[in-house]
Order: structure tokens, then sequence, then C-alpha cells
């Protein structure tokens, strides 16, 4: 580990949400800091621990020592762990379950579904809209 490190603060994972998210976010801060290509990898794996709380924390203080060669395998064996935490996977159908909420305004909509619609890969490059949704049944 570098001297003088301190990770980037991140917000505690402990088991509940999307993991693909949580090493997603780790990772991107990670790669913001300058590491010496010789340490990055053993820095992200001792680092991991950090970003831990509860149940997760609890999981990654028992992995058997030496049992993980690259971040790459840790973050495969921790989304394998909670992977009953992940998200259900959206499609450009789900978006025709957005409706517009009896006193919602109009905007408050249009701001909701453009959020449901960016976390779908195959919708970000597309461009549909709320109304065109709501007339096709």
């Amino acid at each position: 580990m570098p001297r003088k490190f301190s990770f980037p603060s991140i917000k505690a994972y402990n088991g509940t949400t999307d993991p693909d998210d949580h090493v997603a976010q780790y990772r991107q801060r990670m790669l913001a800091v300058a590491l010496p290509k010789g340490s990055r990898e053993a820095t992200m794996c001792k680092g991991f621990g950090s970003t831990l709380t509860g149940p997760a924390l609890q999981w990654y203080i028992n992995l058997p020592s030496r049992s993980i060669a690259s971040f790459a395998v840790l973050s495969d064996k921790f989304v394998e762990q909670f992977a009953s935490s992940r998200d259900r996977e959206k499609t450009s159908d789900s978006l025709y379950e957005i409706l517009q909420h009896r006193a919602e305004p109009l905007r408050g909509y249009i701001t909701r579904f453009n959020q449901e619609k960016v976390a779908i890969p195959e919708c970000v490059s597309s461009q549909l809209s709320p109304t065109e949704t709501s007339t096709k049944s």
C-alpha cells in the first residue's frame, strides 16, 4: 500500500443494494487515484474492505487468506455472493409501467421517466419520450 494513501470516500455497502453498482462506483473512484502500476491490484483488493459494512464486511473478513489473485476475482466473488440484492434488469418495456401519478405535475413525471430511461442500456441512444409510451397500449 502506498504511503500516505487514503481511500476515496464511497457510501458503505451492507449487502442490501445492487453489488454491481457498488463495484462500479469503487472501481471508478480508484481509477481516478494515481497509484503505481505495480501496486494497483493489491491496493484495490485491500481497500475494498473499507467500503463494506455489516454482512458484506463480514463476508470480506471471512475470505480465505491468499484466495484472491486480482480485483477482477474479488469483484466476481463479491457480486456472486450478493447477487440476490441485484436490481431487476430493466428493458424498454419497463417504461410502459411508469405512469403519471394523479397529482403529479407533467414536469415531474417527465423527469422521473427520463431518470428511469437512462438506466436502460437499449434506451440510452433512443429517443423514446413519455408521450410515446403512453399512446402505445
